[in-house]
């Protein structure tokens, strides 16, 4: 009797209820869909992921570069650089030659820029490697600072000469002036990275320094100012930094601008910021500084490079020195750091940049198409335990300060089974997730984890996975052999790519071979 009025008993829904039911069915379907077809979704993120980054340097995804902070008002202020300067400069240069000349020793190198700052009426000190000054206006608290920097030798290898000079005449002409709200401090670093690099290991003074600009001028005249902005592990300056200096060198000293040394005035085409997009990420991609301005990222002080391209005119101390000044003019307005603009970017062209936005999603996907592939985790114990050998690895590289650890990986254990599966599932976890955060930080560096895992985690036989791992470092050797040398750049400013080598790279290599 109860079971026929169980059966009797017909379950009425409401229209809501009977909605939601149907939603979460076509969920299912959904979920199913994709689940079964999960090698197919993988493929289409990665095509698309792969696809977004060739249409990065695609126009149509630049804006024009802009100035956020309105209290800069770049090449607003009347410039007083004249040519009584350039003739200091002209005569500090001569003087400089003159030590250039006879190979003069930093010793003495470093006597002559301390009695020239003094002379000129700022303070002056020196560390092992480096000459610095203190020059403190009437109206400076002396709790901030602007820096100008100028090394001893240029980025093209040979002295610079009329940058350390351009400083000097600088020095003197900031001096007599009462308008600075910020102390000034000029550096010249002996040699090209390690006189710089000793300044800021060994900086005691009260301002923090907020902006910097460094000066690398080493023919008899330039035809247009060429920028170094990418720092230290991928850091970028403030893009106002950029639009500013951009702004006051066309418009105060009537000169073009370009990024890095390429030719002025490139067309907003594909292939040019496809050009200058590979120039950046083949500097950020390894972490490295593209000039001594870098050096300054890892202190919070937003940097950029000024590079005069030697050429036959027609800029020379003139329009560099009012270029300094006008864009110190506009810093000296500042009542704190820059903060409004942006700090995660990509430059195509010197008067456009691609946001953060544009080329993040590129990032997104492909580090979606690498951790889709560990979903399946039957034994996560188990493969977490198997996930320390590659750790392992690792770690005896970076104890022997060597990659060629990494010839090792075909000799290590295998596992088999449901720990392989979990190996290979945490592997994909891992490596897919670091994709996007790093990407947050260091694009192009992101990228090129990204390529390297879908690779190295490619589902191919594992007679072609050992035949790459000579070739990984075959290509390691070749940066060595390019004078790229990761280790000695660790060690003089604390570029992380070396140490990410052996927790990242050789881990990556062993967990290819062991799948």
């Amino acid at each position: 009797m109860e079971v026929e009025e169980r059966e009797s008993v017909r379950l009425e829904y409401t229209a809501g209820q009977a909605a939601a039911a149907k939603k979460r069915r076509r969920q299912d379907l959904v979920i199913d869909f994709l689940w079964n077809n999960l090698g197919y979704v993988r493929l289409v993120l990665l095509v698309v992921a792969l696809a977004w980054i060739a249409a990065i340097p695609h126009p149509r995804l630049w804006k024009g570069i802009f100035v956020d902070e309105h209290a800069l008002i770049p090449a607003g202020q009347r410039s007083y650089y004249d040519w009584g300067n350039v003739h200091k400069a002209d005569n500090y240069l001569a003087q400089l030659e003159e030590l250039q000349a006879r190979n003069a020793s930093w010793d003495e190198r470093r006597d002559y820029l301390m009695h020239e700052f003094r002379a000129a009426g700022a303070d002056a000190y020196n560390t092992s490697h480096s000459v610095y000054g203190r020059i403190v206006p009437p109206r400076a608290e002396g709790t901030e600072a602007i820096l100008l920097t100028a090394n001893w030798d240029s980025r093209d290898g040979g002295p610079n000469l009329r940058g350390v000079a351009s400083l000097l005449s600088l020095v003197d002409f900031f001096r007599g002036q009462n308008h600075w709200a910020f102390e000034i401090i000029p550096v010249v670093g002996d040699g090209y990275l390690y006189g710089l690099e000793d300044f800021l290991k060994n900086y005691k003074l009260r301002a923090n320094v907020w902006n910097a600009l460094n000066l690398d001028y080493p023919g008899h005249s330039f035809e247009r100012l060429g920028f170094f902005y990418e720092g230290v592990n991928g850091r970028l300056p403030n893009l106002d930094v950029l639009s500013t200096v951009s702004t006051v060198a066309r418009w105060k000293g009537g000169c073009p601008v370009t990024l890095h040394d390429a030719p002025a005035y490139p067309a907003r085409i594909y292939t040019n910021g496809l050009k200058h997009l590979w120039r950046h990420f083949s500097y950020a991609a390894l972490g490295r500084p593209s000039a001594a301005g870098g050096l300054l990222a890892r202190h919070r002080i937003d940097a950029l490079t000024l590079y005069g391209p030697p050429a036959e005119g027609p800029h020379g101390f003139h329009t560099l020195g009012m270029v300094v000044e006008s864009t110190f003019r506009s810093f000296n307005t500042l009542l704190e750091r820059l903060h409004a603009s942006f700090f995660f970017y990509l430059i195509p062209h010197p008067e456009n940049f691609i946001p953060v936005g544009h080329y993040l999603p590129a990032a997104v996907l492909l580090g979606a198409s690498i951790t889709l592939g560990g979903f399946v985790c039957p034994a996560p114990l188990a493969g977490t335990f198997w996930a320390l050998v590659p750790i392992a690895l690792g770690v005896i590289g970076w104890i022997l300060q060597t990659p060629y650890v990494a010839l090792a990986a075909p000799l290590l254990p295998r596992p088999r089974g449901a720990a392989r599966r979990s190996f290979n599932s945490l592997a994909h976890l891992a490596y897919g997730a670091m994709v996007p955060t790093l990407a947050m930080v260091n694009f192009p560096q992101a990228i090129l984890l990204g390529l390297l895992s879908v690779v190295a985690l490619a589902p191919v036989s594992r007679f072609i996975k050992i035949a790459l791992v000579p070739v990984a470092i075959g290509a390691l050797a070749g940066l060595k052999a390019a004078g790229i040398d990761l280790r000695g750049e660790w060690e003089l400013y604390g570029n992380l790519a070396w140490p990410a080598l052996f927790a990242v790279i050789i881990p990556l290599i062993a967990v290819s071979v062991m799948i």
